[in-house]
C-alpha cells in the first residue's frame, strides 16, 4: 500500500525499507492513528495530527500507574512529549551522507593536487630542455625567472651556467667588432662556428671587404670582393665600378690602335703625303707643337716644312716605350694620353746639316680615335 512518509511526507510503499527521499525507516516502524487515520510512527505516545494519546504506550501507561486515589480529581494529566525514533534515523543518515561528500571532496582534492603539480613539473621539464638547446640568452634567464623556485638545484645550475657562458661570447664578440679587424671577427667564428652571431658577422666581413676594394679602387680589388662576396650587399657597386675600371683598362687592341695611328702619322710626315697625315688628325686640335687651337692645316705647314732642300730621304722609327692611359668620356667613349720617343733620321746632300734627331712626343687621342694634340720636343744627337 502506498502511503505518505510521516517524516518526509513523500509518497512511499508501507513496505518500503527506508524512505527513499529522506531515508527514515518505514517497514515495521509505521501505523494509522486510531482516531484520525493518519500514517505516523509506532513508537510515538501520541498522534501529532490530532494529539490522541495511546493507552498502550510505555509513556501512557506509566503516567496511569503514577495516578492514585488520593490525586487531586481536578489534577490533569501532564502530556508526553513526541519522541521521534525516525528523526535518529534521519540525523544519522545525513551525517554519514556528509562524511562520504567529505571523503569524496578530499580525494578530488588530491588529484587535483597531483595532476597540477605533474602538469608543473612536465611544463618544467620541457622549458629546461628548449632553455639548453637556445643560443639566446634571453631564453635562458626566462627559464630561472618562471621556474627558478619549482625546478630541481641541478637544472638551475646547469642553466645558470649555460647562461654565464653565452653572455662571455656575447662578451667576446663585442670585442671582436669593436676591434674593426676582419681577422678578429674571422678567428671568433673560427673558435664559435655555431654562434648565434654569425649572420652579423657575415655582414661585417662583407662591409671590411667592400671598404677596402672601394678604397684601393682598382679592377683587381673589386674582382677579389666580387670573387669574396657573390651574394654581398655591395655586390652591384662592385660589379659596376669592376666595368667601369676594366674598360678604362688598356687593352691589347687600344695599344695596338694607338701604334697603328701614329706610325701612320709619321709615315705621312715622312713621305710628305697629305691625304694621309689628314686621316690621322681630328678636325681641331686643342694643341700642336704648343700653338693651341691648331688645325690640320697648322700641321700640313709643318710637315712642308720639314722636306727641306737638301733632305733626299726621312724616315720616323718609334722606339716602343709607348706609355699610353685610357680615360672615359662618356659611356662607352674613351680617350687616350700617349707619351713615347721617335727617331728621325735623315739623307742629306750637306753633309754639315743633322743626320738624326731624336723627339718626345706627348699627345692625345680623341674618342674618334683622332690625333687632337700633339707636342714634341727635340733632342739632337
Amino acid at each position: 500500500m502506498i502511503i505518505k512518509c510521516p517524516e518526509c511526507g513523500h509518497q512511499v510503499s508501507d513496505r518500503a525499507r527506508t524512505c527513499p527521499s529522506c531515508g527514515v525507516d518505514i517497514a515495521g516502524n509505521v501505523m494509522r492513528c486510531p482516531d484520525c487515520g493518519e500514517v505516523i510512527f509506532k513508537d510515538q505516545s501520541k498522534c501529532p495530527y490530532c494529539q490522541s494519546l495511546f493507552a498502550g504506550s510505555s509513556v501512557g501507561s506509566a503516567a496511569a500507574a503514577d495516578q492514585t486515589p488520593a490525586d487531586d480529581d481536578t489534577a490533569q494529566p501532564q502530556p508526553a512529549q513526541p519522541t521521534t525514533g525516525g528523526g535518529r534515523k534521519k540525523r544519522k543518515t545525513g551525517c554519514t551522507v556528509l562524511g562520504v561528500a567529505f571523503v569524496i571532496a578530499l580525494v578530488l582534492v588530491c588529484l587535483a593536487f597531483y595532476f597540477y603539480q605533474t602538469t608543473v613539473r612536465e611544463n618544467e621539464q620541457r622549458a629546461y630542455e628548449n632553455a639548453m638547446q637556445s643560443d639566446q640568452p634571453a631564453v635562458l634567464q626566462n627559464y630561472l625567472d618562471m621556474f627558478g623556485s619549482q625546478a630541481s638545484q641541478a637544472h638551475c645550475d646547469t642553466i645558470a651556467a649555460r647562461l654565464k657562458s653565452l653572455e662571455q661570447l656575447d662578451v667576446d664578440w663585442a670585442n671582436a667588432v669593436a676591434s674593426g679587424l676582419k681577422a678578429e671577427i674571422v678567428k671568433y667564428m673560427k673558435l664559435h662556428p655555431n654562434s648565434i652571431h654569425r649572420v652579423e658577422a657575415d655582414y661585417c666581413i662583407d662591409s671590411i671587404d667592400w671598404s677596402a676594394a672601394h678604397q684601393a679602387d682598382t679592377p683587381e680589388a673589386y674582382q677579389a670582393y666580387l670573387k669574396a662576396h657573390p651574394d654581398g650587399r655591395y655586390i652591384d657597386e662592385a660589379r659596376t665600378a669592376f666595368e667601369v675600371l676594366d674598360a678604362q683598362q688598356l687593352k691589347p687592341e687600344d695599344k695596338q690602335m694607338v701604334e697603328e695611328l701614329f706610325s701612320t702619322f709619321f709615315t705621312a710626315l715622312a713621305k710628305r703625303d697629305k691625304a694621309m697625315l689628314l686621316t690621322t688628325l681630328a678636325g681641331r686640335l686643342s694643341s700642336f707643337l704648343h700653338k693651341d687651337d691648331a688645325v690640320p692645316a697648322d700641321v700640313v705647314a709643318y710637315m712642308d716644312k720639314l722636306h727641306e732642300a737638301d733632305i733626299q730621304q726621312m724616315t720616323f722609327t718609334m722606339k716602343n716605350d709607348w706609355q699610353i692611359r685610357k680615360q672615359q668620356e662618356a659611356e662607352g667613349l674613351y680617350s687616350y694620353i700617349v707619351d713615347f720617343t721617335v727617331d728621325q733620321m735623315l739623307e742629306r746632300s750637306d753633309a754639315t746639316k743633322e743626320r738624326q734627331v731624336a723627339y718626345t712626343v706627348q699627345a692625345r687621342i680623341s674618342t674618334d680615335c683622332k690625333i687632337s694634340r700633339l707636342n714634341m720636343k727635340k733632342t739632337v744627337k
